[in-house]
């Protein structure tokens, strides 16, 4: 801006052109530059007096000469000022147009709002601010000529002009640029430009720091400036315990610590003053000046919470429990580090759930989502390290859990499985007074972990197999053949021999043994089963005390069921092993019962012979001779039952139907090694068809094959020439037995003893056989003359072949293992065995013995009692008699069944047979032996007379009006067919 020399014309910048010449113009711009007064911050207008140059503004005067602009305008023979040109309100103004001769201050103030030019013009606010009152020329200048080249379009034309015009009295232009740039620097490094604000939490949201940082235009903190921060919510600083904190700025970052007082936003502000830049709108030059320091604020929320972190530790008391205790919890309370200390008074709740699982849980992978949710318990700590327990009182069962299991509790968990608690800790759960110490969104868990799992046994689970063979292994018994041969009395059959069968075969009067290993399930799931697998006393409750030692004891029974058949042991094996319920046939016979008790796995011998020390005793059922089994196949069944459990005693919890085992342990009958088979061991009875004979007249013996228990069962053996696919049609074991007539003495009147050998005197007369026997029955021999008389005895031995190759016929071999190895005979000097021949003598009435039976008896209460009436005829020498009961079979005599003999009675007519109680239907009929005064055999009554039948039928059952001789006799017929039909179609093996 151009200026006159007039002394009389002073402003706050020295822009004057000394030219006598422009005088009258500068009165002229005088005038025109007067304020109109009440213009806003309008300049107050001194005497002109005091605006000379030379009492006037510090600046710089250039020498004489012509500045010209690219606009057109110029300044022709002047000396240019440069520097303060006015003051305003106290502050240095300076002019901003240099094309435009300053006149005056008129016109309006106001902020500066071009916004090219606006950061700069706020760095020379701050710089004329801090040098207001510094009254240097050489700065004052330098000042002017920054505005002029920041703010001013044509300031830099201006510059090279003066550049070029020198100044008239002051430093060189190399100085004055040094000057401006060393001004400049300052500007830009002490203008505050910008706010930077930060917050950040150390220990939650609880304490934190604010960091009020006035940065200037570099990015650079600014010094020296003084600031306020203030904290408006929850919160104090520490320094002070205020909201309020004021401070001046360094070269560095300054972190101010806070502390929160409550929960919610805290404004956090940051003040400081800084002058602004404005600018005179004038007709003629504008100028710029800064204003007073004025305040800068900028603010920022943020969170905080007066809480901390809590956490619980958690570690189950009992990391395996039993049935009737609580899956207990012991807690240790401690805090995050993350979000401070306890704070005292605070007490916190936290709710644990309990999870069941059905596999034993994997920390890290097993989540809540995996398991069912139990039961809920909840615990209070109020600092760190507190503890809680928790038991059966302080837990209560989830409605859903106890619906699908009802009768759920804490100490009466439903299931064999995993339980674990998994705690948890929100602000909902809180009483309303304490939420505060907790952050809004805190969700603690601790998830599944193993130390918070605990194996809940319920019941165990025992298992039980059996080895009949290994029970037999190293029995060493024999048995004697007819044949003079020792023979081993048990065999044991195996899967490898070639008749393929898994059965150990006895005789009768045997010891019977069976090996059992107990066992028990794994429950736990850890692939061994060992004490944690197995239910424990009082004494073993509690971590650690489950021991072998306290493990309870339990009760295992036995059952020998017998007398079936072959042909229902193979296939009840062969149901077995596939899986399929096995059910014992009806006419399976409870043999003997043995119970042991054990607290332990492992194997038992049960044996009926106290002798070995076996772990349970075999003991027969009443009404059995543990000596005389029935002969055919028998199996050994086994029961672990939760009724027979003494619990109560031990563990102090009845038995139920799921305690102390799972379920009942049932082993299937014919289970694999657990089948055994008595030989058959046939008795043999013989009656001569006449007791007393004349010289030259014959004599028949009827051979009774029967059986020495009433349940005995016939062996058989499957056909080999049967179509592949088909099964194997039964063909019975068929018999030989040899059969001796002995002459014992010549008086036919001596008596014989009973023996049960053949006497050395006895001489053989004469010998039969009876071949190709199949069932039990009475098989009668060819006639024989008798020439001499004396006393004469038969005598019968069963003669079997008794050399089956198990390796090449297996057939023969499975035969023969059913038929005992022993000798088979009767005894010798049997009353109904003798004959004795007389000589010629007068003929003698002959004794007829017959009786009178009931005919017909109905059965009441599943039993009828049959007695019968002896009939005496020319039986003079009768002295006692005894009856015969026998149960009449379908087809000839030979299948009937000997039901029982009755003691001895007087034999006088009319005498009555002791009552005997029979229990089937059927036919029935009575056979009498009459006997002398020194006890010889005198009279045998016929089998089958229709007069010494009895019918026994159920209550309600109409007679069909055939009378009985004729239903015996048209049975016999059909009985007899059946057996020639099966005889002519079988194959037989013959031992």
């Amino acid at each position: 801006m151009g200026r006159n020399s007039n002394p009389t014309r002073g402003s706050t910048i020295r822009h004057v052109v000394r030219t006598i010449a422009a005088a009258s113009a500068a009165v002229a711009t005088l005038a025109a530059g007067m304020l109109v007064a009440g213009t806003a911050n309008a300049a107050v207008m001194r005497d002109p007096g005091e605006r000379s140059i030379q009492n006037g503004n510090p600046g710089l005067w250039t020498n004489v000469g012509t500045i010209t602009f690219s606009n057109g305008k110029k300044y022709e023979n002047m000396a240019q000022s440069l520097g303060v040109v006015d003051r305003v309100n106290g502050k240095n103004a300076y002019c901003i147009q240099a094309d435009t001769l300053y006149t005056g201050t008129s016109g309006t103030w106001g902020d500066w709002t071009d916004e090219r030019t606006k950061p700069d013009a706020q760095k020379l606010a701050w710089l004329t601010n801090k040098y207001n009152n510094d009254r240097d020329d050489l700065t004052q200048a330098a000042i002017a000529g920054l505005i002029h080249q920041k703010l001013d379009p044509m300031g830099n034309e201006y510059l090279n002009g003066l550049r070029q015009l020198g100044w008239a009295d002051g430093p060189s232009w190399d100085a004055y640029a040094a000057k401006m740039d060393s001004l400049w620097n300052e500007a830009v490094n002490g203008t505050p430009t910008n706010l930077d604000m930060k917050y950040q939490y150390t220990i939650g949201q609880r304490k934190g720091l604010v960091t009020p940082s006035i940065m200037n235009g570099n990015g650079q903190y600014v010094s020296g400036l003084q600031y306020t921060v203030t904290l408006n919510g929850p919160a104090v600083f520490d320094q002070n315990n205020s909201t309020a904190i004021t401070g001046t700025t360094t070269n560095k970052k300054q972190d101010i610590a806070w502390t929160a007082t409550g929960n919610g936003k805290v404004t956090y502000k940051l003040t400081y003053k800084n002058p602004q830049a404005i600018r005179l709108n004038s007709p003629n030059q504008d100028l710029m000046a800064p204003t007073d320091p004025q305040i800068v604020s900028k603010n920022i929320q943020f969170e905080v919470r007066n809480n901390f972190k809590p956490t619980i530790e958690s570690n189950q008391t009992d990391h395996r429990i039993e049935y009737g205790h609580a899956p207990e919890d012991d807690l240790t309370w401690h805090v995050d580090p993350t979000g401070g200390d306890w704070i005292q008074g605070a007490t916190i709740k936290s709710t644990g759930t309990l999870y069941y699982f059905a596999n034993k849980p994997v920390e890290g992978r097993t989540t809540v989502r995996d398991g069912v949710k139990a039961a809920t318990a909840t615990a209070a700590g109020d600092r760190d390290g507190a503890t809680s327990h928790v038991d059966a009182s302080s837990i209560t069962m989830d409605p859903g859990f106890v619906k699908a299991h009802p009768g759920a509790t804490p100490s009466s968990l439903p299931a064999t499985g995993w339980y674990t608690w998994v705690w948890q800790i929100t602000p909902g759960m809180q009483d309303a007074n304490m939420r505060q110490y907790l952050p809004a969104d805190y969700d603690w868990s601790d998830n599944v972990l193993e130390a918070e799992t605990t194996l809940h046994v319920r019941s165990m689970q025992p298992t039980i197999t059996s080895s009949v063979s290994a029970a037999y292994k190293t029995d060493q018994s024999k048995v004697t053949g007819a044949d003079g041969v020792e023979r081993p009395a048990v065999q044991i059959g195996s899967a490898a021999a070639s008749d393929r069968t898994d059965v150990v075969y006895l005789e009768k009067g045997g010891v019977i043994r069976d090996k059992v290993t107990l066992g028990v399930s794994d429950v736990n799931g850890d692939g061994k089963t060992d004490t944690a697998d197995w239910l424990h006393t009082k004494d073993g409750q509690g971590e650690g005390r489950e021991t072998e030692a306290n493990q309870i004891t339990i009760r295992v029974n036995g059952t020998l069921y017998g007398g079936m058949t072959r042909e229902q042991a193979e296939q009840a094996q062969k149901d077995t092993a596939a899986g399929k319920t096995v059910e014992l046939p009806k006419q399976a016979v409870k043999l003997a019962t043995a119970t042991f008790t054990t607290n332990k796995a492992g194997d038992y011998l049960l044996s009926s012979r106290k002798g070995e020390k076996p772990a349970g005793v075999w003991k027969a059922e009443n009404g059995i001779d543990l000596t005389n089994l029935p002969s055919g196949y028998a199996t050994f069944v086994y029961d672990i039952a939760n009724k027979d459990q003494d619990t109560e005693s031990q563990t102090g919890i009845k038995p139920s139907d799921d305690y102390p085992f799972a379920k009942d342990v049932h082993e299937a009958p014919f289970t694999a090694d657990e089948t055994v088979m008595i030989r058959l061991t046939p008795k043999l009875d013989s009656t001569v068809s006449s007791k007393e004979v004349k010289a030259g007249e014959t004599t028949i013996d009827k051979l009774v094959v029967a059986k020495t228990n009433e349940k005995d069962v016939w062996p058989t053996y499957p056909e080999t020439n049967v179509t592949e696919g088909e099964t194997p049609k039964s063909t019975p074991l068929s018999l030989d037995f040899h059969g001796v007539l002995y002459k014992v003495s010549d008086d036919p009147s001596a008596a014989i003893e009973e023996t049960d050998t053949v006497p050395e005197n006895a001489v053989k007369v004469h010998e039969t056989d009876i071949k190709d026997v199949t069932k039990f029955g009475t098989y009668t021999t060819d006639s024989f003359t008798l020439t001499e008389s004396g006393t004469y005895a038969w005598h019968w031995v069963m003669t079997p072949s008794l050399t089956g190759d198990q390796n090449h016929n297996p057939l023969t071999a499975l035969a023969w293992r059913q038929l005992t190895h022993g000798k088979v005979q009767h005894a010798f000097g049997l009353a109904s065995e003798i004959v004795r021949v007389q000589g010629k003598k007068p003929d003698v009435p002959k004794c007829e013995v017959s009786t009178k039976s009931q005919g017909e008896v109905t059965m009441e209460n599943g039993r009828a009692d049959l007695h019968d009436e002896l009939l005496l005829k020319n039986c003079e020498q009768a002295a006692k008699a005894e009856f015969e009961l026998w149960k009449q079979a379908n087809g000839d005599q030979s299948g009937d069944v000997l039901i029982t003999v009755t003691g001895k009675v007087d034999a006088v007519d009319g005498a009555h047979s002791p009552t005997v109680t029979v229990h089937e239907t059927g036919t029935y009929y009575w056979r009498e032996k009459v006997y002398d005064k020194s006890g010889k055999l005198i009279s045998y009554g016929d089998a089958r007379k229709s007069n010494e039948t009895v019918l026994v039928k159920e209550k309600g059952l109409a007679s069909t009006g055939v009378g009985t001789p004729m239903l015996l006799w048209a049975g016999g017929l059909a009985g007899a067919g059946i057996a020639l039909a099966l005889a002519g179609s079988r194959k037989r093996i013959r031992l």
